[in-house]
């Protein structure tokens, strides 16, 4: 085998001792630096003690070691050996000078001599035995054009030959790339960039698994169940969609709850009926009638704490007339709250107590699950506050007034 120098970058030449595991020291031809090289043996015995039978026959008769390999395999006899081996040795000689003047041979001159019959075909040997064999070294030493003229290989190897990963004769042995591939990628289950490496002998097949292992670790394991963006897309612009509706139709109802609370005409609404705008004739003032379908709760000390009845005017007649202020009270309207709110009312009254007095109001509300309107909470006397200041053109709801105490 050779090894090249790290230093000088010269080739050496090594002699593979027959036996022994442990590391021997070699110079370097170039610069004289000494290297500890160890040599791998295979760890089945059958295969050491065949490797070094075939050693001993090589040394014994003289010939390589693929040759004696061949011999013992019984692919070739020791005369077709040794018929091989002498072959080799005239092609290797350099041819006899032609005399001064004489003229040139045509061998010489690069034409084919007529009658002269085809070289016969070198049998392949075993790739393991031809890197310690002297004609590998030989094949690895020559130059590259020179080997090839004798026998083509796959064009795919001839990267990994310019690179040096194989001798022409590795090349010549392995056959064709892609089958030699597809076998190791096949019986070793590796990717098959990483078979390509290991048929160009790049890397070993060790190293491949090694490479593949780290490759696995590295791939991110898919989810197990997955939704594509055009789901998701749709599922958020739908629900952005009905947001929107919602949203357009509260709007509309309360705008247009607003416009009729101002008394807007020609604007189709929703709005309740105890809202919407009354023909603009003067009030009738008349005693008012006694509440209807009214429904009030009292504390212990008189005071009113609840009343329910079927609309917001009914609700205010009501409280006006029950309670510790039992017709000291005269009902007035029925105004909207600032902001307008569907649900929300003020009964508007004053007291005939104090006429000069500023009115006083109660907040109605209408319940969402009755649909009927109720003042107060059942647990306190229902508060009354100072009615806020209407907007311009705000259509309330009159319902009219007592003229004497009861």
């Amino acid at each position: 085998m050779q090894f090249r120098c790290a230093q000088c970058k010269a080739l050496t030449n090594v002699e593979i001792p027959s036996a022994g595991t442990s590391p021997f020291a070699v110079a370097c031809s170039g610069c004289g630096r000494r290297y500890n090289l160890s040599v791998h043996r295979p760890v089945n015995a059958a295969d050491q003690e065949r490797y070094r039978h075939a050693k001993s026959y090589s040394e014994e008769h003289r010939i390589d070691l693929a040759a004696a390999y061949s011999v013992l395999e019984g692919l070739m006899t020791l005369d077709e050996a040794l018929a091989l081996r002498q072959e080799g040795a005239a092609r290797s000689s350099p041819p006899s000078a032609p005399a001064r003047g004489g003229p040139m041979p045509r061998y010489l001159t690069g034409a084919k001599p007529q009658g002269t019959a085809a070289a016969a075909p070198v049998p392949p040997t075993p790739r393991a035995a031809v890197k310690d064999s002297p004609a590998g070294t030989a094949a690895r030493a020559a130059p590259v054009s020179e080997v090839h003229r004798e026998a083509a290989y796959d064009p795919g190897f001839a990267s990994a030959v310019s690179a040096g990963s194989l001798t022409v004769q590795q090349a010549i042995e392995r056959g064709d790339r892609r089958a030699l591939s597809a076998r190791l990628a096949q019986r070793h289950r590796l990717p098959r960039h990483l078979a390509l490496q290991v048929a160009d002998n790049r890397i070993t097949v060790r190293q491949a698994l090694a490479l593949k292992v780290d490759e696995e670790n590295k791939e991110v394991p898919r989810p197990q169940t997955s939704v594509s963006h055009g789901v998701w897309n749709f599922m958020v612009y739908s629900i952005g969609a009905l947001i929107l509706c919602g949203l357009g139709v509260h709007i509309y109802h309360v705008w247009g709850e607003y416009l009729a609370l101002r008394g807007a005409k020609g604007f189709a609404t929703e709005a309740n009926a105890a809202v919407r705008p009354q023909p603009a004739t003067p009030p009738v003032i008349s005693p008012a009638p006694p509440p209807a379908m009214t429904a009030s709760k009292s504390d212990a000390v008189g005071q009113v704490t609840e009343i329910t009845g079927p609309d917001p005017r009914s609700v205010l007649i009501s409280f006006c007339e029950t309670g510790r202020q039992s017709g000291r009270r005269e009902p007035v309207e029925i105004a909207p709250v600032v902001p307008p709110h569907l649900a929300l009312r003020l009964g508007i009254f004053r007291s005939l107590d104090q006429p000069g007095a500023p009115s006083r109001a109660i907040r109605i509300r209408e319940d969402s699950q009755t649909g009927r309107w109720v003042a107060g909470d059942g647990r306190g006397p229902i508060q009354t506050e100072v009615p806020p200041a209407q907007p311009p053109g705000t259509q309330t709801i009159p319902v009219g007034a007592r003229t004497a105490p009861r």
